[in-house]
Formats: structure tokens, C-alpha cells, sequence
């Protein structure tokens, strides 16, 4: 007996449907980051999302299942580009090991300003659920464990300052350019490239030898 033809496999949504996809998922988020900078994360409603996106109630819940879900989605994708200019290749290999650090934190610096709504709308849901900050820290934490696994390789080629722990360096390095523009972003100051070249030179003093930058 003859086996009945087997069904084809499901076919896979097309390129263009994916392109599409994409493309509303990131309205949606776009328009809850609008949302929560205008109104807050308490304040917005899916009502404020939606509108802001110009698409359906049915469209958003087909993406997030409530505001809380989009913040996470949010902060996913905040937090690994905001983090991870701290850990990205230099693109201009003049000036040394100094100028190399300086310009991570510029990157990082001015990461931050860019995102500095959604920064605050992380502050305003760590009250009101946790899950938001676990996601931030997560991303955090990662990229402190890169900073210190490059200074544990600096300090294997005895460029760290003596009894330099690399993990408390790294640490300080993202509390002092978080802490630091966190304060100035707050008070409506401009960070300009001369406080940058200050925060450098402290971290950098503290960190390693001055002979690592002869």
C-alpha cells in the first residue's frame, strides 16, 4: 500500500514579510520611547504607544503583551548599543593607550546623552518592576566583565597601576561615566569634550603605570 504524499513543510514567512515585520516592531518601539519621554512610564498607556505609532491595538499585541513588555524590549536594545560603544574597536589608532580609553568614553558619553529618555524611564520603572533593571544589569554587567578581561590582559603585560584589581576598575569606569552624566544630564548642563578629557585622565591616572604611556 502506498503511503499518503506527505504535506510540505510549512513554508517560512518571506524576506519581505520579515522586512515588514521588523520594520513595525520598531515603530512600536520608537513610539513607546516617545511615549514614555513625554508622559512617563506610570503616566503611558498602550492608548499613548499606539497612537504614537499610528497602527492597531491588535497590531501592538501581536509585538508585547503590556507597556512593562515593550520597556523590556526597549532597554534590550538601548542597553547593548548604549554599553557596548564602551568595549568597541577604536576607530582612530592615534594617541595612544590614552587616546584609545578616551575615545570609548566619548562613545559612551555621548551614547548616553542620546539615550538619556530612556535612562530616565529606566529610573522610573525600577520602582514599579524589577524585570527592567535585571535586563539593564544584565547587559551592565557583561560589558564590565569584557572591560576586565582587557585590563587583565593589559595587566599580564605590566601596564596596570600596582594592586590595581581590573574588575574594580572596570566597575569604576561604568559608575563614573554613568554617575557623572546621570548628575550633568539631570541639571540640564551640556557635557562638553573637556569634562570627558577630565574623566579620562582620572580613570586613566588611577588605573595604569606612566610608563605604559611612554
Amino acid at each position: 500500500m502506498e503511503s499518503p504524499p506527505s504535506s510540505p513543510p510549512a513554508a517560512s514567512a518571506p524576506p519581505s514579510g520579515r522586512r515588514n515585520a521588523q520594520a513595525t516592531r520598531q515603530r512600536l518601539l520608537e513610539a513607546a520611547r516617545k511615549a514614555f519621554g513625554e508622559l512617563g512610564f506610570v503616566a503611558t498607556r498602550v492608548d499613548d504607544i499606539v497612537e504614537r505609532a499610528g497602527v492597531s491595538h491588535g497590531t501592538f499585541y501581536r509585538y508585547f503583551s503590556d507597556k512593562k513588555d515593550i520597556l523590556v524590549g526597549l532597554t534590550q536594545d538601548v542597553a547593548r548599543t548604549l554599553y557596548g560603544t564602551a568595549v568597541a574597536p577604536p576607530v582612530e589608532r592615534s594617541g595612544g593607550l590614552r587616546g584609545v580609553v578616551r575615545e570609548r568614553l566619548g562613545a559612551f558619553i555621548r551614547a548616553y546623552s542620546r539615550d538619556w529618555d530612556v535612562v530616565r524611564t529606566w529610573r522610573q520603572a525600577e520602582g514599579v518592576d524589577p524585570e527592567v533593571e535585571e535586563v539593564r544589569s544584565t547587559v551592565r554587567q557583561s560589558i564590565i566583565d569584557a572591560i576586565a578581561e582587557m585590563l587583565q590582559q593589559d595587566g599580564s603585560r605590566e601596564m596596570l597601576a600596582d594592586d590595581v584589581d581590573p574588575h574594580i576598575s572596570a566597575s569604576a569606569f561604568v559608575v563614573m561615566a554613568e554617575g557623572f552624566a546621570d548628575e550633568w544630564l539631570r541639571t540640564g548642563r551640556v557635557i562638553g569634550e573637556e569634562d570627558v578629557d577630565q574623566l579620562n585622565d582620572l580613570w586613566v591616572r588611577g588605573t595604569y603605570r606612566p610608563e605604559a604611556f611612554s
